[in-house]
């Protein structure tokens, strides 16, 4: 599967989609330890991907959604 459709298909499929850098309980900068917060002050049960573990995501994701950086 292209990456641009494995993208496609993550976001489809989690209502609360957080690409990160790390995880919610070990993130790996800043800006994605307040986004994991924020997201989970809200109650609401999220996904999560690692794009430190995933470089092709890292890659296109900032093409695809038009923006560069992370979290998003």
């Amino acid at each position: 599967m292209d990456i641009i459709e494995t993208i496609k298909e993550q976001i489809a499929n989690n209502t609360v989609l957080l690409y990160m850098k790390g995880s919610p309980n070990a993130p790996q900068c800043g800006f994605s330890a307040r986004a994991a917060q924020v997201v989970m002050g809200c109650g609401e049960k999220f996904a999560y991907v690692d794009i430190l573990q995933n470089p092709e995501i890292r890659a296109n994701l900032p093409k695809y959604a038009n923006w560069p950086t992370f979290p998003q």
